[in-house]
């Protein structure tokens, strides 16, 4: 368990860098006390290493299921249909 978890901050992956998830993520901020925003998804390859205020893009949609202990903030509304997880992993600003 990390310090986060101990003091119930979960921490989120926001999926796509566009408008959408810059607004996700001025909301998940806006609950500092619950979410921690630890990185964007994106297939562009061009938006891998750059951040997006502040938070860093980590890499291709994919990695969602290599990092299971985060929450998700599609940002794109197809990509929920795309990435098949269970509801419990997908959260609402």
């Amino acid at each position: 368990m990390s310090a986060n978890d101990e003091a119930g901050v979960a921490p989120i992956l926001l999926l796509g860098t566009g408008d959408r998830a810059k607004a996700a993520l001025a909301a998940v901020r806006k609950r500092p006390y619950t979410w921690i925003p630890v990185g964007f998804l994106d297939d562009d390859p061009a938006m891998h290493g750059k951040d997006v205020d502040g938070v860093p893009v980590l890499g291709a949609i994919d990695l969602v299921y290599e990092l299971p202990d985060a929450g998700l903030v599609a940002c794109d509304p197809g990509l929920r249909d795309r990435v098949l997880l269970p509801e419990e992993r997908w959260v609402t600003p």
